[in-house]
């Protein structure tokens, strides 16, 4: 086992000294290695835990077993190809049916518990069925949590469990269908199978599966089996086999009688007395044995993918999930090429990743040397023939290439794409031009070569005084090194015309003439410029208003904060926004809207001087940077703050476009870049935060950037965060405000929302609402209002009460393209009654997407939901858009109410809105009536409902219920 056993105890017997002498000898020889496959012979007492994979080989014969040793060599060798240390393989045979003394036994467990006690080992593998149930039996404590690979052996799901192990099984298969397919290939004759097995378990498993695949072949093959006879009776059958029939051999240790036998002893003597090709699928002895081969069970290529297997699992790549993973073995095509020559096989069927031994070797294989030293020789005066030849030959070769070299290069000058002329830096003449040069200078070529270079050259404007081409030639070309060149841009002047071709010139010193001549070649890249230009806009300009877009904006910007920091010049930021131009384009189209945005490019152009920079950054919003407006900050302000006004006024007037007259005022938010500013994205947030002060001031308006501004958007960036959690924190209520008739009596109610928050206590709507709405957040909050008044109606119901509920809806709502059908989901899963439903819709919303939102109302009609027109009065009143709205239902806003009924022009207004109601049949209800006189005053004009303080306040649902008592 590796370790010196104590002496005295095989005293009691004299067969097991003398086999522990013989083990102890070879181990001492360093035959077999004691700890590992490297060969050293550690003592196991002295043994630490290592840090690398270590694996354990748990194997029952010793050295000398063919199978053993190939299974075992295989991995290995794999092992050290997949970069493992192999000193950390350890081999150990058991040898427990050469010794089945239960102290052996003892003993050989002891052992090995005491030599792998300080070693964590990663893997187990057992070759055959002995180590496996010693592994199980003896060593449940060695290394319990290492998974196992039990190759050619068996195990039950059971004993797995009880072992608390995982094992991955080889399983022992044998290709019978894929030999017999190819035997018929080899053999188109055969007609008959000769199964040669005995009475062992492999034998009968065998057969049966042989049994279970013949019909595969009925009326092509025909079957025989010997496990019911004897060895003297197979022999004897074997020697009578006639022609057509072939042997497929299994394991044979047993015959009928109950003999046993070395199945690798008895293959031979088998071998000697048959007449007819045989088949068997063990690899370790073919080639002993007179086996044509088959689809072997290949024990060498099981062992290499032990071995790769084993490699995945200890580095985690592979998992094994169950008690245990059978893996079935692969047969490998294997085939003696002396038995095929032998029984005349067809060779040409063999499959192609065949392996064939004893094939004879080839006459380049037999004689390699002596081809090998003949070819080289012939090689060798095969060259010197050529050389000579060759030397002969280019002699003649160089005088026709000097010739053709000429030739060659005017060619290729006279056809190349450029203008190419010699110019000879000594005479200043050009010797020599090509056609292109002839149309590059509009004169021929013989005066071009009787022309000095300079005549063809333009002045160049963008060149300082002083410095021109003629100049540049004289003054670097001269010291120009043979062999380099140099690129220069040139304007050059045809003779005959007069507009300048903007070339590249490349200049190259030639350096095989007594003269100093330059090769210059010109490409014309007049379009190249053209394209970099137009390349250059489209990046950096807006196509629609050819103004500089964001980013040629954020450029300047930047050049502007970095001149800013470095010296005492203000430079002032105006972001410019066009107001109701969304109106402008929904109404009259996108065409006029995009008109009017280059009509107000070009206002803006003429407004400012040639340094400022106006930018259309997108949509309708625009950034003017005024540079050098002042050293000092109040002065630069008011510069600012006048310019503003200039553009203001200016915008302000009318816009004639397609026969229409448009006046598109703007809101304007201004801020300087002082050397205080910290970057151009805080510059731009400061102006168009001062933008929309400006906005919200009434629009048409201006507005200076101050720094309380800052906090007031962070206000509001903190307040929209916690509008976001409110629902999901039930901070949000509906309360209901009722609604009564003219005799006072309660004829229906609004559902208002009301946020009560922890730190800020009651938000008014009229703070949180136009933020949801600018936010988005609206969609979500209104899906929720919508859920609990539908919710509401129902409890109103069970309730007794069956007047209908007013709830207020966002147009952005009805712009959703699936509102409708989350209406239809709301009431499906409520149960509301739809016909008790009242939407209401602000009025100065509706001229935006007019027929997206009429289509979504009338949809939302034939289900039954009525509509309601809020703050009727207010917005965009036209009677057009009330005659195609499916209305229910008109609402006077509060601000004319509170004026009843001493107010003429609140008077006024409410007696029209009555009076359009009663001619288009519309329901009327005035909101915040709060004093007698004011109610007495609507229902003398013929008001049908009253909302206000003066009947009720808005209440939570079982407060409301209370009250109604």
């Amino acid at each position: 086992m590796g370790c010196t056993f104590p002496v005295r105890w095989f005293a009691r017997s004299a067969v097991r000294s003398c086999l522990l002498l013989v083990w102890g000898l070879v181990l001492a020889s360093g035959l077999v290695p004691a700890q590992t496959l490297s060969g050293r012979t550690t003592p196991a007492v002295t043994a630490t835990p290592d840090a690398g994979k270590q694996v354990l080989l748990l194997l029952q014969p010793g050295y000398g077993r063919p199978g053993v040793d190939a299974y075992v060599a295989s991995f290995v060798a794999t092992w050290r190809q997949l970069g493992m240390p192999v000193e950390k393989v350890y081999v150990e045979y058991l040898d427990l049916a050469r010794n089945p003394d239960p102290a052996y036994r003892k003993l050989s467990r002891e052992l090995l518990l005491h030599k792998y006690a300080n070693r964590s080992l990663d893997l187990i593998v057992t070759f055959q069925q002995t180590p496996l149930n010693f592994l199980l039996e003896e060593l449940p404590t060695l290394s319990p949590t290492a998974p196992v690979i039990a190759s050619n052996a068996s195990i039950s799901a059971e004993q797995s469990s009880r072992s608390g192990r995982r094992f991955l099984r080889q399983d022992v298969s044998f290709d019978y269908a894929g030999t017999l397919d190819i035997a018929l290939k080899l053999f188109p004759a055969t007609r008959k199978v000769l199964v040669l097995g005995g009475t062992g378990v492999p034998d009968l498993a065998a057969r049966r599966e042989l049994e279970a695949l013949a019909p595969r072949w009925q009326g092509r093959l025909q079957f025989d089996y010997t496990n019911e006879l004897s060895h003297e009776q197979i022999l004897q059958r074997l020697a009578r086999l006639q022609a057509g029939t072939i042997v497929l051999r299994t394991t044979f240790n047993r015959d009928a009688a109950g003999k046993t036998f070395s199945s690798a002893d008895v293959g031979v003597e088998f071998s000697r007395v048959t007449s007819v090709p045989t088949f068997y699928m063990f690899d370790t002895r073919f080639g002993v044995e007179s086996s044509v081969g088959g689809m072997m069970y290949a024990i060498g290529a099981e062992g290499e993918r032990a071995a790769r297997l084993g490699h995945d699992i200890v580095l985690g790549r592979l998992q094994l999930q169950e008690a245990v993973t059978p893996l079935p073995s692969r047969s490998v095509p294997m085939f003696d090429w002396a038995q095929l020559q032998r029984w005349g096989a067809d060779t040409s069927v063999l499959p192609p990743d065949s392996v064939i031994i004893h094939r004879p070797p080839s006459l380049y294989e037999e004689h390699r040397n002596v081809v090998l030293t003949t070819g080289a020789a012939l090689f060798v005066l095969s060259g010197m023939v050529v050389a000579l030849t060759l030397q002969n030959r280019r002699r003649l070769v160089a005088e026709r290439e000097a010739r053709m070299s000429e030739a060659s290069v005017k060619m290729l000058v006279e056809h190349a794409p450029e203008a190419i002329v010699v110019y000879d830096l000594q005479t200043q003449r050009c010797v020599e031009a090509n056609r292109n040069a002839e149309r590059l200078f509009a004169c021929p070529r013989e005066e071009i070569m009787r022309s000095d270079l300079r005549r063809f050259f333009a002045p160049d404007p963008a060149q300082p005084a002083g410095l021109s081409i003629g100049r540049f030639l004289d003054q670097t070309l001269a010291s120009l090194p043979p062999g380099q060149h140099v690129v220069q841009e040139c304007r050059v002047r045809p003779v005959a015309e007069g507009r300048d071709v903007l070339c590249e010139m490349n200049l190259l010193q030639m350096p095989t003439h007594q003269h100093r001549q330059l090769r210059v070649s010109f490409v014309d890249i007049t379009e190249r410029r053209e394209n970099e230009a137009r390349i250059h806009r489209l990046a950096f300009y807006d196509p629609m208003t050819d103004l500089p877009n964001r980013r040629l904006l954020m450029d300047r910007l930047a050049v502007a904060l970095h001149t800013a920091q470095r010296s005492d010049d203000c430079t002032a930021v105006l972001f410019l926004d066009l107001d109701h131009f969304k109106n402008v384009n929904d109404a009259s189209g996108h065409a006029v809207g995009d008109a009017l945005l280059q009509r107000v490019a070009e206002r803006l152009r003429s407004l400012l001087r040639e340094q400022d920079t106006v930018a259309r950054i997108g949509g309708d919003e625009f950034v003017i940077l005024l540079p050098q407006v002042g050293s000092d900050k109040h002065e630069a302000s008011l510069v600012a703050l006048g310019v503003a006004e200039k553009i203001r006024k200016a915008l302000q007037q009318p816009v004639e476009l397609e026969h229409q007259v448009y006046a598109s005022g703007c809101s304007i938010g201004v801020t300087l870049l002082t050397p205080q500013s910290r970057s151009v994205d805080d510059l731009l947030r400061e102006a168009d935060t001062a933008m929309y002060r400006a906005k919200a001031s009434g629009r048409n308006a201006i507005a200076f950037y101050e720094p309380a501004m800052h906090a007031e958007v962070q206000q509001r960036l903190a307040l929209e965060f916690d509008l976001k959690h409110a629902i999901a924190l039930e901070q949000l209520a509906m309360h209901l405000q009722t609604q009564v008739d003219a005799a006072g009596r309660p004829c229906g109610a609004e559902l208002l929302l009301r946020w009560k928050h922890p730190v800020r206590g009651f938000v008014s709507p009229a703070q949180f609402i136009p933020l949801a709405e600018s936010t988005g957040l609206i969609l979500e909050l209104g899906h929720w209002v919508l859920a609990q008044g539908c919710q509401m109606l129902v409890t109103l119901a069970q309730a007794g009460y069956t007047m209908p509920l007013s709830i207020n809806i966002s147009p952005r709502q009805l712009r959703e393209h699936d509102f409708v059908a989350q209406v239809r989901r709301v009431l499906a899963d409520t149960g509301a009654p739809a016909d008790r439903l009242i939407f209401e819709v602000t009025e100065g919303h509706l001229v935006e997407d007019v027929d997206k939102i009429l289509a979504r109302m009338h949809e939302l009609a034939a289900l039954g939901i009525r509509f309601s027109i809020d703050d009727f009065g207010t917005g965009y009143s036209s009677l057009a858009y009330l005659n195609r709205m499916p209305l229910y239902e008109l609402k006077i806003d509060r601000s004319f109410v509170q004026g009843l009924p001493d107010d003429l022009h609140a008077r006024g207004i409410v007696e029209t809105v009555l009076s359009i109601a009663r001619n288009f049949s519309l329901h009327v209800v005035a909101e915040g009536v709060e004093t007698q006189a004011q109610a007495d005053y609507l229902r003398k004009s013929g008001c049908p409902s009253l909302q206000g303080y003066l009947y009720a306040r808005p209440l939570p649902l079982q407060d409301w219920l209370a009250q109604q008592g």
